[in-house]
């Protein structure tokens, strides 16, 4: 048995070695990363060209119908070409407008605006929600290079604490369950450190995801905290979502595109008119000219424009309570995020001044007196796993609470989180307890 207890340190140590090993990459910047993602996400590019797109549509709505140009000839009998003897036989040329009123174009162009003003809008919801996956994985990120780094620590503490329980038991001062408890828990604190460096790799490959970037690439260690907090309290986060949510502006234009529409279905049941003009030639003979005029009847209004009316009003009905119910859902997730990131943070002061320093005084008087024989190796091997689940506990929280703050800037439609340029942290550093 002994030869096993002196074996899986060895055997741990190569494997972890194995489990770490990584290339040496810069550290990664999320002020990069969102800079990076603002201009070069597909997601925002292609919202960019649909608003090129929008804005091209108002000048062809409000354009005048194209006019018909034909050139017909007419002979006199079938026997020979009678163009200039016969009075019958004419080549003419037409010209054939439609005349739509001009406030039918005017509507028109105003429906097609109200899209261009949906499709900007659009553009900034897009980059919004683009900015915020950017911020939330990169907490993700920063959540597991820190558990990767607090358990790296824990399982040097282990080790120095299973080198002692093996020497008292060598010498007859400690029993064998101690060596074999601490060697357990290193076994446990690798397994778990594989799984941190799979959840690492998924949160790399959404990292580069929401950047825009393709899935291969290698991101560096995150060290870099976001800093930033919910402005004003939940009333007027909730008041600020109505007023610049990019979500709530794009159906706010949907509705007003539909009122617009509604109008031109109106419209639509007046009348339209055309003219043509002819220019006849008769060889020999004198030319004729001929001119028309014409009215396009609604003689089946009931069947069409009255049924477009209703459903261009039955559309802004429905785009009337999309809005109303968006407003609605969006104040109450508001209130629900801003929440959550107030008691994230709410917590988090109290792990990191004190839980964590509690739990850091705890392991260090229960190692003084274990040196001396007053405390057992499992209640200090308790102490130690303690302290390890309140340094976990305050690295989730604040993933917690920035994760929250990303997914409200979409929703209040500024940012609040910002990213420092350099490359210091402030998420708080601890004393280090080899």
């Amino acid at each position: 048995m002994k030869a096993i207890a002196l074996a899986l340190p060895l055997l741990l140590g190569v494997s972890w070695g194995l489990a770490a090993e990584r290339p040496a990459l810069p550290d990664a910047n999320p002020a990069e990363l969102l800079r990076e993602a603002a201009p070069g996400n597909p997601a925002i590019l292609a919202a960019q060209a649909r608003l090129a797109a929008a804005r091209h549509a108002p000048s062809q709505a409000e354009a005048p119908p194209d006019p018909e140009v034909s050139v017909a000839y007419t002979n006199d009998g079938l026997s020979s070409f009678t163009l200039g003897e016969s009075e019958f036989a004419v080549l003419s040329l037409n010209w054939t407008q439609e005349i739509r009123g001009s406030n039918k174009r005017k509507q028109a162009g105003a429906v097609a605006y109200r899209s261009a003003q949906a499709a900007e809008k659009e553009v900034e919801r897009v980059r919004l929600e683009v900015l915020s996956r950017v911020k939330s994985v990169y907490a993700d990120l920063l959540r597991l290079d820190r558990t990767a780094s607090l358990l790296e620590e824990i399982r040097g503490v282990l080790e120095t604490l299973e080198e002692t329980a093996r020497r008292r038991y060598e010498v007859g001062e400690g029993i064998q369950e101690s060596v074999l408890k601490a060697q357990t828990e290193i076994l446990i604190l690798e397994a778990e450190s594989i799984r941190v460096a799979q959840d690492r790799q998924e949160a790399e490959a959404r990292l580069n995801a929401a950047v825009g970037r393709s899935g291969g690439t290698p991101v560096g260690p995150a060290v870099i905290d976001l800093t930033g907090g919910p402005p004003g309290d939940l009333a007027s986060l909730a008041l600020a979502a109505v007023e610049g949510s990019p979500e709530i502006g794009v159906v706010q234009a949907e509705v007003q595109r539909f009122e617009a529409s509604a109008e031109l279905a109106r419209l639509e049941q007046k009348p339209d008119y055309l003219w043509s003009a002819s220019y006849q030639y008769r060889g020999d003979l004198d030319p004729m000219v001929m001119g028309m005029f014409g009215v396009r009847l609604p003689l089946h209004k009931e069947r069409k424009q009255a049924q477009a009316v209703a459903q261009a009003e039955s559309e802004l009905a429905a785009a009337r309570q999309e809005l109303a119910n968006l407003q609605i859902t969006t104040q109450s997730t508001v209130r629900e995020l801003a929440s959550r990131a107030q008691r994230s943070a709410r917590l988090l002061d109290l792990y990191r001044q004190g839980i964590v320093p509690q739990a850091e005084t705890t392991l260090e008087s229960a190692r003084a007196s274990y040196s001396v024989g007053r405390v057992g190796f499992l209640d200090l091997l308790n102490d130690l796993k303690a302290l390890l689940e309140a340094r976990r506990d305050e690295v989730s929280l604040e993933a917690e609470r920035v994760q929250a703050l990303a997914a409200l800037e979409p929703l209040v439609g500024r940012e609040l989180l910002s990213a420092p340029e350099g490359g210091d942290s402030s998420g708080g550093g601890h004393a280090s307890l080899q």
